[in-house]
């Protein structure tokens, strides 16, 4: 990563004390192999576990912040504290990597993202769904789930760029984080649950956001715990909001 720009990478944790140190030693790697400016920053879901501890064993070893949001509200609390805070603290060309905390995605495809919002892109996306992509661990049937819903995303609200909806890896141009910010305010992210995923994309996409995808290497045979998402029902709640969302002219 030749880039001078900084980087941030947002974590949303909720009771990963076991997965953390896996994730943060890799992220570790990838500093010391490029020399890359990042910064973690910790969203704490209000764990029970230990995950606070951790990450301050780790702030003796790499730079990382911790927002303690104290009380569990969910994954729309966590990436709206992650975008709010670089808002707050980052310049336009840095960048706001949002990735999941159970070690399932790899620090490793932050250059390919990087070099992409090079390219002119201003939100890249890691996507299950284009040639490349791997996915291993994840049941058949949610799997299949998962392509059915995308489809119906992509029927209802179409984005240029965009096939994969709802994964948590992206890379954000700080910039325009900042500009959505100042037009939606305190409503960027206004959804609690898994649907401020796509929430955040169709907004974007309203200010003529530049999208684009890399495929995502998804190792859910690495995650240590059981998934805390229930995904069937977090589906059915989404797509009915997308269909409300396509009635009153969502924007």
């Amino acid at each position: 990563m030749a880039e001078t720009r900084r980087v941030f990478i947002g974590l949303p944790a909720y009771n990963e004390e076991i997965a953390l140190p896996r994730l943060l030693t890799r992220v570790q790697r990838l500093i010391e192999s490029s020399g890359q400016a990042i910064t973690v920053v910790l969203y704490n879901d209000g764990s029970t576990d230990a995950t606070i501890a951790v990450a301050r064993d780790w702030q003796a070893i790499l730079p990382l912040m911790i927002i303690d949001g104290v009380i569990n509200k969910g994954l729309g609390a966590g990436l709206r504290a992650l975008v709010d805070y670089s808002v707050a603290n980052a310049a336009d060309d840095d960048v706001l990597v949002v990735m999941d905390c159970d070690d399932t995605h790899d620090p490793a495809q932050i250059p390919d993202m990087l070099a992409r919002l090079a390219e002119g892109a201003d939100v890249v996306i890691g996507s299950r769904y284009v040639r490349g992509a791997l996915v291993r661990g994840v049941p058949p049937l949610r799997r299949v789930t998962a392509l059915g819903a995308a489809a119906v995303f992509k029927l209802i609200h179409p984005v240029r760029g965009v096939w994969d909806y709802t994964c948590g890896y992206r890379a954000y141009r700080v910039g325009v984080l900042k500009k959505a910010a100042h037009l939606y305010g305190g409503q960027l992210i206004a959804e609690t649950g898994f649907a401020c995923m796509v929430e955040l994309i169709l907004k974007l996409n309203a200010l003529g956001v530049k999208f684009a995808e890399i495929p995502l290497q998804l190792r859910y045979d690495q995650k240590p715990t059981e998934t805390k998402m229930g995904v069937g029902s977090h589906t059915r709640r989404l797509l009915a909001l997308l269909v409300r969302w396509r009635l009153r002219g969502f924007t």
